[in-house]
């Protein structure tokens, strides 16, 4: 005999431009940190302190965003200055990014650096009710448009910046069937 699982309606990663194309009385998120408290804390801009900096024992980072660009492997050289303050692109062309003494490219990075961090911050420094309220607003069957301002949801697509929404995403839907199976 089989066991049912509740009913779940999984979260939706939606490109920012495709936002307005959705049915009326869609139930749409934004994550940026343009959105509403407390939904724009799920930003990797948003400053929550503490975050461990992946391939740097015993270094944090106040930002997802400042992991992120300070690993950023530019002339030669990582920016620890971006691990302190509030999330700040980096200018300049990367070569990769630095992961303890290896140089990742951008797949890699976002598969060994950027994903994981942005889940830790998720996992230790987001209000629990608010991952909460979203795996609860999908078991009653709402489906979540979730957007923030990107409009890349595939990590594997080197040639645009992955949008965080979409790792939300896939983070609230494993946390359901991980629960639940």
């Amino acid at each position: 005999m089989s066991r049912s699982l509740p009913k779940f309606a999984r979260a939706v990663f939606v490109p920012r431009y495709h936002v307005e194309n959705l049915p009326t009385g869609s139930t749409i998120i934004d994550v940026s940190s343009y959105a509403p408290e407390p939904f724009c804390s799920l930003s990797p801009m948003w400053v929550h302190g503490g975050i461990p900096v992946p391939g740097m024992a015993g270094t944090t980072s106040d930002t997802v965003e400042g992991v992120w660009q300070g690993l950023k492997v530019i002339r030669g050289e990582i920016a620890m200055r971006y691990f302190h303050g509030p999330g700040a692109k980096r200018g300049g062309k990367p070569s990769g990014h630095r992961f303890g003494k290896k140089l990742l490219g951008i797949v890699e990075a976002r598969r060994r650096v950027y994903i994981p961090t942005y889940e830790w911050m998720l996992t230790h420094c987001i209000a629990a009710d608010v991952i909460e309220g979203l795996i609860e607003a999908a078991l009653s069957g709402v489906t979540q448009h979730i957007h923030d301002v990107g409009d890349n949801g595939d990590m594997h697509d080197a040639n645009q910046p992955l949008a965080h929404a979409a790792v939300l995403v896939q983070y609230i839907n494993r946390i359901y069937l991980t629960r639940n199976t």
